[in-house]
């Protein structure tokens, strides 16, 4: 309760915080024209500017190539000038006599005369025209040239002016987008704060009734249709998945998955058996029957294989821990020697079995998982390695005495005389997260069981009776309904019980009560189903609370899992073995 008080004051403060944000982005963005119309509307204006100044510099350009040809021609008309200047001195002084001499002379130099001072005179007038208009020139290439600074200034102006927009705008957008990104991370957090809060609050419910509270991600996830990841993302809404804590199990001594995450965080063989044979001891060679002590027999019989010779033989054929587990000696050294802790522990706990089963020598012992599972074949490698360095060891009490030093796969983080198999070695808190079982990420920890065997699939078929490991609202009202007929509650009618088992399928014949059928026996039956709670403690489900139609319906675990294992379509089951410890989770 006080953390749901903290994480409200906090959440206030958050949403305080996003609309102080909101408003800085408001009051950034915010105006008549922004930045960046701005900016785009003096590069408009420094586009004009700037053809102006190419079609006044293309002006003058033709101006100055136009002074430049007057003053070639210029050049030219003044050449001309000299030229005929010098041809009528010459003339007039070498003709003079003909000017004396003859009419004819006469006529023609000052006809000749005549025509070099007009060319002269015309010529002059040409040059002073030429003049003029070079004057003016000069004063409009002048002119062009102060206009042309001005605009070079106007243009230098303009780009500082751009510049210093784009600079403002640069860090006003950055101030935006920082402001942008503190909103998204403050939204985040807020939508973090609001699911840590619903979650908090569930968990206050569940904890004021006893239930179970599951975090997803302390849940080995897999990729089997059974997990809960696979659950959680394809169960329609609505629908209900009954997850098991543990495989087939009896949760007696060693768990073989949890033994391998306690091999994995360091733990020696010797550790691992005195956590799951909590007050045995380890004895060489020699064992108490029936208040006789005896060397540990050198043969054990089987019911399969004969007489074995049991060190170098039946221990050998063991298939109790998979081999898979131990990497290369020379690949992965420091693992291999580490997953050799568990296979010695293992080597110990199976041959401590062995002999107490046997009697040490004077019974036969089964093959098959109803004792130890025992090969055709020798094995090498980690698990030879394991059975050599423990030759001869067992577990006993500190009389000699051996017991039945049972194991299995995944008890589901509680053993019998281990108790809570975490790594605080309690249940309180996030007890899934620190089980060891949990922490070796195997799948079997925590399961909705749905297919014939142990195998695992992502795909619906016989081995899984066609059909998803999930029920629907009519299916686990279905069974809440049995439940009631079973127990004779509200009834209206006479049913026979003898036909409560699963209805027809792929998998199970006719005969079976329909779920209309069902209903029909009850007075007000339950048809729609809006809430579970699973109430746990100390490895054991004491009920299984729903809320429905027809109000709070609460079944006992044990009757829950009678019912579901009778009802549940398909191969659907709790396959626990004397106890129960689920939880009922509705998506």
């Amino acid at each position: 309760e006080d953390e749901i008080e903290q994480t409200e004051e906090e959440l206030a403060k958050k949403k305080s915080t996003l609309s102080s944000i909101e408003a800085k982005i408001k009051e950034i963005s915010g105006s008549n024209y922004s930045l960046s119309q701005k900016i785009n509307l003096i590069n408009a204006e420094i586009t004009k500017l700037k053809n102006n100044i190419d079609n006044t510099e293309a002006s003058l350009n033709a101006k100055i190539k136009e002074i430049e040809e007057k003053q070639l021609l210029l050049e030219k008309k003044k050449n001309s000038i000299d030229e005929l200047s010098t041809d009528l001195y010459i003339q007039s002084r070498n003709k003079v006599s003909s000017f004396f001499l003859t009419r004819s002379g006469w006529e023609n130099f000052v006809e000749g005369l005549f025509v070099r001072t007009r060319t002269i005179s015309m010529l002059k007038d040409e040059v002073e025209k030429i003049n003029g208009e070079f004057v003016t020139l000069a004063e409009s290439k002048e002119n062009l040239e102060s206009q042309k600074a001005e605009l070079e200034t106007q243009k230098s102006d303009l780009d500082k002016s751009y510049k210093l927009l784009a600079d403002e705008k640069a860090k006003l957008q950055k101030e935006l987008n920082a402001q942008y990104s503190t909103k998204g991370a403050v939204s985040a957090s807020i939508a973090e704060l609001n699911a840590q809060l619903s979650s908090m609050q569930k968990t206050l419910i569940a904890l004021r009734t006893g239930g179970t509270v599951v975090n997803p991600d302390s849940i080995p996830s897999g990729n089997d249709l059974g997990s809960l990841k696979y659950f959680n993302s394809n169960a329609p809404s609505g629908y209900f998945g009954v997850f098991s804590f543990g495989a087939y199990t009896h949760r007696n001594g060693m768990s073989q998955w949890g033994a391998k995450a306690r091999a994995e965080g360091g733990q020696s063989y010797i550790q691992i058996l005195n956590a799951y044979y909590p007050g045995k001891l380890i004895t060489t060679g020699q064992v108490n029957i029936g208040g006789t002590v005896q060397n540990i027999m050198t043969n054990i019989k089987t019911t399969t294989y004969g007489t074995l010779n049991f060190e170098d033989d039946y221990l050998l054929r063991l298939n109790e821990v998979p081999d898979y587990w131990a990497p290369s000696k020379t690949g992965n050294p420091t693992l291999y020697n580490k997953i050799l802790q568990v296979f010695m522990a293992q080597a110990i706990s199976a041959r401590t079995y062995a002999v107490n089963y046997t009697a040490n020598g004077v019974n036969k012992i089964c093959t098959t998982e109803s004792c130890q599972v025992v090969g055709t074949t020798k094995k090498t490698g980690a698990w030879a390695e394991a059975v050599a360095a423990t030759r001869g060891m067992i577990l006993t009490d500190s009389s000699k005495r051996v017991f039945s030093a049972q194991y299995a796969a995944v008890h589901g983080g509680w053993g019998n005389n281990v108790l809570w198999d975490t790594t605080d070695r309690s249940g309180t808190g996030d007890w899934m997260a620190k089980a060891w079982e949990s922490i070796s990420g195997v799948s079997w920890f925590y399961k909705a069981w749905y297919r014939t065997g142990y195998t695992s699939g992502t795909t619906v078929n016989s081995e899984s009776c066609y059909r998803t490991p999930w029920l629907s609202q009519a299916e686990m009202a279905d069974i809440i309904n049995c439940y009631m007929l079973w127990k004779k509650i509200d009834l209206k009618g006479t049913p026979d019980i003898s036909k409560i088992y699963p209805i027809k399928d792929s998998c199970h014949a006719s005969g079976a009560y329909t779920h209309s059928q069902v209903k029909g026996f009850i007075n007000n039956p339950v048809t729609s189903i809006t809430s579970v709670i699973t109430s746990s403690s100390n490895g054991t489900t004491n009920s299984v609370t729903f809320t429905t139609n027809r109000g709070v319906m609460v079944l006992n675990g044990t009757d829950f899992k009678y019912m579901y294992n009778l009802r549940a379509p398909g191969y659907l089951r709790i396959q626990q073995n004397g106890f129960v410890h689920i939880n009922v989770q509705m998506k």
